[in-house]
């Protein structure tokens, strides 16, 4: 999902109370901790539209092959046998809606990963990733300046890792590490963390001159960084251990998105009425784009997953799976009726899991990008909302 980052939701809001109640739309609405509650309310939805009209502020550092693929669905990935109904392999909480306990639904219930599951020992935050011996959570929320990453164990034990204040964890690619921005509204400078996930160790950080500083993401070229701002902002890249920091190019909010098994980076632009989804690596002058797909842009951001070797994404509010190499499309074979078909997660370099969220029960579907077949692999009880977590 695009994955928009905590402090975004302060811009969200205010672009919202702009918006008459009476007006229609897919919806998305973030919660204090910057993750979709998935509410169908309409002026969260225009106000993410407001996100991808400032997209369209970019300054272009993307040079190279530009393909636009407006093509009939053709597969041009090699199909892998067929989908398995298998649970997921990737892990997931539920969230109990309108819970008197958690009247904002801002944290989860439970994790569910693998046939186990474990209910929430009293974290306040978000689930961020599978880690060693569990999984790695923020903490903190409704304080900011308690804010602190923290491992939950498969036995519900929570052991607090990293600097208090450290907000926006982001893994490392070989998934030892996470990286945290220590910043405090109106400071000048401000600092990017990285800790050794078993020993809990500060490992390399670094002062940057960069008010309001958010990381963007951590992939094998470095930890990528930049001020959080409604506008569009320089985007700068470290890599831990070096003293060098280089600015990639200038971006809109929300419109990089990574993942750390490999160098893609994908770069969402709004362009006279279509969002265009551009995968690209990084070059002497900036980013290269590889492709770009364009698409009729629904009244929301695009949300886009790269798979975990970087062949292949996925646009999830159109739901469809583009080659990165040859361009070509397949489209997710999902029932008529789901909705809103976000945050969509690799499960491996063949098969996505994704969210159907029609319906009294939310579903979980398992589809092969190469194929576009889909099979339902879990379902939520009727109160409960559904939110993936990185394997």
């Amino acid at each position: 999902m695009n994955d928009t980052e905590t402090r975004l939701r302060d811009y969200l809001n205010a672009k919202a109370d702009t918006v008459p109640d009476s007006a229609h739309g897919p919806g998305l609405e973030l919660d204090s901790t910057g993750t979709s509650t998935r509410r169908r309310w309409a002026p969260m939805a225009l106000a993410a539209a407001g996100i991808a009209a400032v997209l369209t502020l970019s300054v272009p550092f993307l040079h190279g092959l530009v393909t636009h693929d407006d093509q009939p669905s053709v597969s041009g990935l090699p199909a892998r046998g067929p989908v398995s109904a298998g649970a997921p392999k990737i892990p997931y909480t539920t969230l109990v809606q309108n819970n008197p306990d958690n009247p904002l639904d801002t944290w989860w219930a439970a994790i569910h990963d693998g046939g186990k599951t474990v209910k929430n020992p009293g974290v306040k935050g978000n689930v961020v990733a599978r880690t060693e011996g569990g999984w790695l959570v923020n903490t903190g929320y409704p304080d900011p300046d308690k804010a602190q990453v923290a491992v939950v164990s498969t036995s519900g034990k929570v052991r607090p890792v990293g600097p208090l204040g450290g907000f926006g964890p982001r893994v490392s690619p070989d998934g030892q590490q996470f990286a945290v921005a220590l910043s405090k509204y109106g400071r000048a400078e401000n600092r990017v963390v990285v800790v050794d996930i078993r020993t809990g160790k500060e490992v390399s950080s670094l002062t940057v001159k960069t008010p309001n500083l958010e990381l963007v993401g951590w992939n094998k070229d470095g930890i990528w960084f930049g001020e959080h701002s409604p506008d569009p902002v320089p985007v700068k890249l470290w890599q831990p251990g070096s003293k060098d920091v280089r600015t990639v190019g200038t971006f809109g909010p929300g419109s990089l998105h990574m993942t750390r098994s490999n160098n893609i980076v994908t770069h969402i632009t709004f362009k006279g009425g279509q969002s265009c989804v551009t995968a690209a690596t990084l070059a002497a002058k900036g980013l290269e784009a590889k492709r770009e797909y364009c698409f009729k842009a629904p009244v929301a951001a695009a949300y886009v997953t790269v798979s975990p070797d970087g062949a292949t994404m996925t646009i999830s509010n159109i739901g469809v799976a583009v080659d990165i190499a040859t361009g070509k499309v397949t489209k997710m074979r999902l029932p008529a009726t789901t909705k809103w078909f976000e945050d969509a997660l690799f499960e491996d370099p063949d098969n996505i899991i994704v969210v159907d969220e029609s319906g009294p029960a939310q579903k979980l579907f398992r589809c092969a990008v190469a194929t576009g077949e889909c099979k339902q692999v879990a379902v939520a009880k009727s109160d409960e909302m559904i939110q993936q977590v990185q394997p």
